[in-house]
């Protein structure tokens, strides 16, 4: 009965060789927990310009498939306007241009792509500064001439 006590009464302390050893694994994992929350942050960063993106493209094309006789230029002023107004702080688009949208008007359908490189914050640890962030949107013409 005196054993059975005294295992009991051991457990939750650590033997002398134990000593640090908590504090060595947290050494070894704390820079992958680092990196894996640089990347998760990077991420939703790269998830919100997608976003603002994906919506100028769309405002654009509406504009156009709405508008008597839209032009090229009102178009990437109105997706350049949206994009640079997105109002969100974490994706900072602030050099985005009318260089970064191309427009093509048909008979049909408008055609409206925007395209930025991104900077990632933590890219440089992986070897990867920029990507390419390319979104499209297509709608049909809905203005007909009186």
């Amino acid at each position: 009965m005196r054993k059975i006590f005294r295992l009991h009464s051991s457990v939750g302390q650590r033997r002398p060789t134990e000593k640090g050893q908590s504090l060595v694994e947290l050494a070894l994992m704390l820079p992958f927990l680092i990196l894996l929350l640089a990347v998760v942050i990077d991420a939703g960063r790269l998830f919100d310009a997608a976003i603002v993106l994906v919506q100028a493209a769309r405002e654009g094309a509406r504009f156009a498939t709405i508008e008597p006789s839209p032009t090229v230029s009102q178009i990437q002023g109105l997706v350049v306007q949206d994009v640079v107004g997105s109002g969100t702080n974490i994706t900072h688009m602030a050099d985005f241009a009318p260089s970064n949208v191309d427009v093509i008007l048909g008979m049909t359908a408008v055609t409206v792509t925007v395209s930025y490189d991104f900077d990632l914050w933590f890219g440089g640890v992986v070897g990867l500064r920029t990507l390419n962030v390319s979104k499209q949107s297509v709608m049909p013409m809905y203005y007909q001439e009186p």
